[in-house]
């Protein structure tokens, strides 16, 4: 009688640990999904206008730049960058076989603040964006009269973005105000 109420007393605290653990795993998930919820809406390239009635094409500063190279490697983008001197960067994982997270972070830091020196002076460096998604894999047909695209089937897409750096000239009028 007594190993039966020990078995009893060894089962309870079995399922008192599954059930902690599973709550556990629960709460880590949703705080994570709520996280990942806030820095979403925190960020404010979420909701650039990237295309316009007129011009397709925008005008960014370096902190748009060092925004998008960090996310190069987390999302499908070729990130190509032109300087005014005739250097280009092109940061793509397709293109190189980078190593792990850390080494992608630590180039791109070499990158930023080292060989483009966009960081300290440089920081008023202006660049015009241009992009254009294309599809990596999947059939696609287009219609060449209105460009609408119908799946024959699914497959991936890429977005190329290209950042040329452009001469721009900045007016100090005074009392904070400037004119570009």
């Amino acid at each position: 009688m007594e190993n039966a109420a020990d078995a009893l007393k060894i089962a309870f605290a079995l399922l008192v640990f599954a059930t902690a653990i599973t709550t556990l795993f629960m709460l880590t998930s949703k705080s994570r999904a709520t996280a990942d919820a806030v820095f979403y809406y925190a960020d404010d390239t979420n909701y650039y206008e990237h295309t316009d009635e007129i011009e397709t094409n925008r005008v960014v500063t370096v902190s748009d730049v060092i925004t998008t190279l960090y996310r190069y490697y987390k999302e499908s983008l070729s990130v190509t960058i032109k300087f005014k001197d005739g250097n280009k960067e092109v940061f793509d994982l397709q293109q190189k076989s980078e190593g792990n997270t850390k080494a992608i972070e630590e180039r791109l830091g070499n990158f930023i603040v080292n060989e483009a020196k966009l960081v300290g002076d440089n920081s008023d460096k202006v660049f015009l964006e241009t992009f254009v998604e294309a599809p990596t894999s999947g059939m696609y047909i287009v219609d060449e009269q209105d460009g609408s695209e119908f799946t024959l089937s699914a497959g991936s897409k890429k977005v190329f973005i290209t950042y040329e750096e452009i001469w721009w000239i900045k007016i100090s009028l005074g009392n904070g105000l400037s004119i570009s």
